[in-house]
């Protein structure tokens, strides 16, 4: 069986499954139950002073395992994560809890509450300032390093301009780990029967979820090229094979806030339980031997030979494949049998790629 222990910050996680700062860490007991189905850190709403006021229908289905939010994190005020909550979810079993602390007060108000998690058992500090612009995340950083002691990730949005450029920026400022990339967005959807805005407040929203995963991967693999910082890859993992794939383009752990919000704590009994059945599968020991594959084994050559190969045994004759090819290269004749006429093929892919019943690969 795969070893699935991962280290962050230098702490070493049971599973690299961190439940990502949202609905599903709203308060001790909610935390508790992501760490206890097989969460090896969880993180917590984000706090401010006095706690955010969220506008009513703040979250909506976006189908396909993806969420619109514009959320502003927990609407408890600090004070009550310093008294109750963080001691309250440690006191339940909690391992590892990681504090989201919000950077949008300033420096004065990020230091408080950053000194007020600190003092109340948090193990970490994840800082989080701005979701359209990186703001002064650099500026609060090295300031929160001087201060406080507790291990500080720093969370970056694949919606900025130069993510990462920040990144590196963050390393160089210290970070003890990076997490990336959290939401796509602003986005906007429109109820049709009353012609507003789905969403409250303004009407625009931040996507999560599965059609995130292609960003959040793109920008965890850069960040993994350039620094040397562990890496928490959040954006679009719903699955094993998704967690898979994060950990190849470069992250130490894999963040997940939406299939938790959607399927509930139970969702990471299953990704633990599916991952290492997957991990077997391909001969991975340790998540090590998984995290920063693609990073080691370079890319595809721009013109390599594709030997592709067809298992008729497999084969439904959904025809998608078929279908799916528009330079008419694959066909099907009267006994079933396929052909492949390699001049019009392009060698794209789509093929194998559209065959649910993996007829179809490239050797």
């Amino acid at each position: 069986m795969a070893d699935l222990k991962t280290m962050l910050c230098g702490r070493e996680l049971d599973t690299p499954f961190v439940l990502g700062s949202g609905p599903c860490g709203w308060d001790a007991e909610a935390l508790a139950a992501c760490a206890k189905a097989g969460c090896g850190a969880v993180v917590t709403k984000s706090i401010t002073v006095k706690g955010a006021v969220n506008t009513t229908r703040h979250m909506i289905s976006n189908g396909n395992m993806s969420l619109l939010n514009n959320e502003g994190g927990s609407d408890m005020p600090m004070t009550r994560w310093r008294d109750y909550e963080i001691k309250r979810a440690k006191d339940l079993g909690v391992k590892t809890l990681i504090a989201s602390v919000y950077g949008y007060g300033g420096l004065d108000e990020t230091l408080e509450v950053a000194n007020m998690v600190q003092d109340a058992g948090a193990d970490m500090i994840e800082l989080v300032n701005g979701y359209t612009e990186a703001a002064d995340l650099v500026e609060l950083l090295a300031a929160l390093k001087k201060e406080i002691k507790l291990p500080i990730i720093t969370k970056v949005n694949g919606n900025w301009k130069d993510t990462e450029t920040i990144a590196r920026a963050c390393d160089e400022a210290g970070a003890d780990a990076i997490t990336a990339i959290d939401s796509i967005g602003p986005t906007y959807r429109v109820d049709i029967t009353t012609g507003r805005p789905l969403i409250g407040g303004h009407g625009y929203g931040y996507m999560t979820g599965a059609p995130i995963l292609p960003i959040a991967l793109r920008y965890v693999h850069d960040i993994a090229a350039k620094t040397n910082k562990d890496i928490i890859g959040l954006g679009g993992v719903t699955n094993a094979e998704a967690a898979m794939e994060m950990l190849m383009a470069g992250a130490t752990a894999v963040g997940v806030c939406t299939a938790a919000i959607v399927n509930g704590p139970g969702v990471f009994t299953q990704l633990t339980e599916n991952l290492s059945k997957l991990m077997d599968k391909y001969g991975y020991p340790d998540i090590p031997s998984v995290s920063g594959l693609t990073l080691r084994n370079g890319t595809l050559e721009e013109k390599s030979p594709a030997d592709f190969v067809f298992e008729a045994d497999k084969c439904v004759h959904c025809n998608r494949c078929v279908t799916a090819c528009a330079y008419r290269a694959r066909s099907f004749d009267e006994q079933g049998n396929m052909h492949v006429d390699a001049n019009q093929c392009r060698v794209c892919g789509l093929c194998f790629g559209m065959c649910n019943k993996k007829a179809i690969y490239i050797k």
